[in-house]
């Protein structure tokens, strides 16, 4: 490992850039994305104007550089310009990653090697899992009426009755993104560990499932992959919807039957309920669906006001210097409503307001600080099923034609701008996107997105074309 670029005239820390570098790319490519692909990712050297970084699975090597190599090249380039190319490979089997922390300042936890993983008392999950949040508890979980089910079953999974049996196996939690299903399975895998801290506790994301499964199939170690889960006590999955690939799928589908039948628990959050998860076959949707399957809405005044309560005493600290009055969360609690971490990323930044220009919070200064996001909330408002509708009569195509497999020219245009339109005036995932433009994959949705985004660069009639449906759309 070179820690530094020697070949220039400035010397540069390759790790101390990392963090850099990384806050940069959690931001602009959201929470989730980051989280699902490139937690793993390590740089290792500079080289004649050449970053190495390095992946543990093929497929996960591939998946960054057909998509995001032009954006590590820029974010990168913006902390040190004298890099030019930066090239990805696959870490050898066994090979040590450097020394560094993970986002959230707890001890990394990536080790690839499945015959390493195992339990570690520092954040409650294994080697090859993802760390726990230790900002997600049942204490600053807010309740109410849309996800009073779905928490009142993960209590009672984390509370077991001594010696009773296991009442709902599996517990299957679906929502939208940002309702609060990562907290409460951090918030199980947390209580489980104060109440029964002999149990062994394994908290995966679908995706971190999928690559271990695909470096254990390289290393010809499935074995000791399948060793990982003989003794797991309770199995916790987050993002299902990204289970992808027949031999992952049967993979999970065969560690799902062993644990099933020991008694052992699984929670599993995923974006749609089992029966709409497209990717599964019916089998395993019916597995999923012979537990408890409980829904979380979409967030009402109440739970959004309540987050913003928590959020300000969570931040503030007994800061008595600053003062947020109930009509400021109350605006922010009406007007912010597609998740609660645009609650929480609001309230940074009016407070980050309120540090610099020292004026006092009110409602006024509250609206001038979030300008922007009020703008992308009501954009937000606008539903897939207004795309189609607005597409189809522009284009005098009908809604079936759309969602169908057809591939002539005077459809997939069509076509494609409407997915175009659901990515930036929708909060809806690609992959929702897609099951909603007639079943397709989230891949399809990305090509399609990034052939507008191309047209609407090159040729200013298609600008304004698009920007016009766009207006339609938010009259």
């Amino acid at each position: 490992m070179d820690p530094t670029v020697g070949n220039v005239k400035k010397k540069y820390n390759v790790q101390d850039s990392w963090k850099t570098v990384n806050k940069s790319l959690r931001i602009q490519v959201g929470e989730d994305l980051y989280n699902s692909w490139f937690t793993r990712m390590e740089p290792h050297k500079i080289e004649n104007g050449v970053l190495t970084l390095s992946l543990p699975t093929l497929f996960l090597k591939s998946w960054i550089k057909s998509r995001y190599s032009d954006k590590l090249l820029e974010i990168w380039k913006a902390e040190i310009p004298e890099i030019n190319q930066v090239e990805l490979r696959v870490r050898n089997h066994g090979e040590k990653k450097s020394e560094s922390s993970n986002s959230e300042g707890y001890p990394s936890s990536d080790n690839t090697s499945s015959q390493n993983i195992q339990f570690t008392d520092d954040n409650a999950s294994a080697n090859n899992g993802t760390p726990l949040d230790r900002r997600y508890t049942f204490n600053n979980y807010v309740v109410g009426r849309s996800n009073a089910l779905a928490h009142a079953a993960a209590m009672r999974v984390a509370q077991p009755q001594r010696n009773a049996p296991i009442e709902f196996n599996p517990l299957y939690i679906h929502g939208p993104v940002g309702t609060g299903k990562t907290h409460l399975l951090n918030a199980i895998a947390w209580e489980t560990r104060v109440r029964n801290p002999e149990r062994k506790i394994l908290f995966l994301s679908a995706v971190r499932f999928m690559s271990s499964f695909v470096e254990a199939v390289k290393s010809k170690d499935t074995i000791s992959f399948k060793k990982i889960f003989a003794d797991v006590d309770l199995l916790l999955i987050d993002d299902m919807q990204f289970l992808q690939g027949k031999a992952v799928q049967q993979e999970f589908c065969h560690i799902f039957n062993a644990l099933d039948t020991s008694k052992h628990q699984i929670v599993i959050a995923g974006d749609s309920p089992p029966s709409k998860l497209e990717m599964l076959d019916d089998r395993m949707k019916s597995r999923l669906s012979g537990g408890l399957v409980a829904q979380i809405g979409p967030t009402d005044f109440d739970i959004r006001r309540g987050i913003l309560e928590k959020k300000v005493a969570q931040t503030l600290r007994g800061n008595t210097r600053i003062e947020i009055s109930s009509a400021v969360l109350d605006f922010l609690a009406r007007r912010i409503q597609s998740s609660g971490r645009e609650l929480e990323g609001a309230m940074n930044r009016i407070i980050a307001a309120h540090s610099l220009n020292k004026r006092p919070i009110t409602v006024e200064e509250a609206a001038i600080s979030i300008q922007d996001l009020i703008s992308e909330e009501q954009n937000r408002q606008i539903m897939i099923e207004d795309v189609l509708r607005t597409i189809s009569g522009h284009f005098n195509v009908t809604r079936q034609d759309i969602l169908s497999s057809r591939r002539h020219k005077t459809i997939v245009y069509p076509r494609q701008i409407g997915m175009y339109l659901a990515k930036i005036l929708t909060s809806r995932s690609l992959p929702e996107i897609g099951r909603k433009f007639g079943g397709r994959d989230h891949t399809t949705v990305l090509h399609a997105v990034r052939k507008i985004e191309r047209l609407i660069q090159s040729d200013d009639s298609i600008k304004n074309s698009i920007a016009s449906l766009e207006n339609s759309l938010k009259e």
